[in-house]
């Protein structure tokens, strides 16, 4: 029996993302955040939660108009976001976890690119749908190092992935409607994927001096970017308000779904720049 409201929210980068961990000593002087035991990219919770917060924001500026209406949708946004502000603060009713990587897109011999995933992917995505009303069968799948299965797409023989060659036979699974937006999927190595994750795009900035017009001494630096077209999902739950009005999870649940966060959101830094715009799909209860 679930005992949670929950719902999948699936994530593709129209864009480049950056979602910072400091600076570093090394090559890259912004590098992007990764998880601690596999070294994958990942969002925290806490820039999910923070992007959706200000993507309300976004929606109340341009969408709602009058300052009643305005004032209310702030009391709204607090009542699912929570509050600090004095003794009366409060948690919010909506929960978000770290959004995980799904699929990561690879230049290839066969098209521009293909995306690729891994068994411990799809083990753990299995895993994190347990919690939720979803469910998807994963076989337990040993792939050879220079082995591929292609799931999705017509790919079989040699396939280049940036530099790494893997020898790919198609073989069908049913993966639901998860992996519906891509065209080729293949599934390759945990080892190759450990590689393909580290292809990620460095993008060069600098700062011109106004009065030279030339680049300002020391400015000059370099930053990693997850690169556009990965596949990320995030696991959302549901709960009753904790404010002085009382809203139900389905009625929070079916107000933010359908009208606000339903289209595109933006996440990460560099926002002017147009990084970290991700196209939103909400994955709705089904059995793989």
């Amino acid at each position: 029996m679930n005992l949670y409201d929950s719902s999948i929210l699936k994530l593709y980068a129209l864009t480049p993302v950056h979602v910072g961990s400091g600076s570093s000593v090394g090559i890259v002087d912004l590098p992007i955040m990764r998880e601690r035991t596999t070294n994958y990219p990942v969002i925290p919770s806490s820039g999910m939660k923070g992007a959706m917060r200000a993507h309300f924001d976004r929606y109340k500026d341009t969408k709602i108009a009058g300052k009643e209406q305005i004032a209310q949708f702030g009391k709204l946004t607090e009542q699912i976001f929570g509050t600090s502000e004095g003794d009366g603060g409060y948690a919010g009713s909506l929960s978000v976890s770290d959004a995980k990587l799904l699929a990561f897109p690879m230049r290839s011999n066969h098209a521009p690119f293909v995306h690729i995933t891994c068994p411990t992917i799809l083990k753990r995505f299995s895993k994190d749908l347990k919690i939720t009303n979803h469910s998807l069968k994963v076989e337990e799948l040993v792939i050879g190092e220079n082995k591929a299965i292609c799931v999705k797409g017509d790919l079989s023989g040699k396939v280049l992935l940036e530099d790494y060659v893997v020898e790919a036979t198609n073989q069908k699974y049913n993966f639901g409607s998860f992996f519906e937006d891509l065209d080729t999927l293949l599934i390759v190595s945990d080892s190759v994927f450990d590689y393909a994750v580290q292809c990620t795009q460095i993008t060069a900035q600098i700062k011109i001096d106004q009065e030279t017009g030339t680049t300002a001494n020391g400015s000059l630096r370099y930053q990693e970017e997850l690169p556009a077209d990965s596949l990320m999902y995030s696991l959302v739950f549901w709960g009753d308000s904790h404010g002085a009005v009382e809203l139900k999870n389905k009625t929070i649940k079916d107000y933010v779904k359908d009208k606000v966060v339903n289209d595109i959101i933006q996440i990460g830094g560099d926002s002017t720049c147009g990084r970290g715009f991700f196209e939103l799909k909400w994955m709705e209860a089904q059995n793989g």
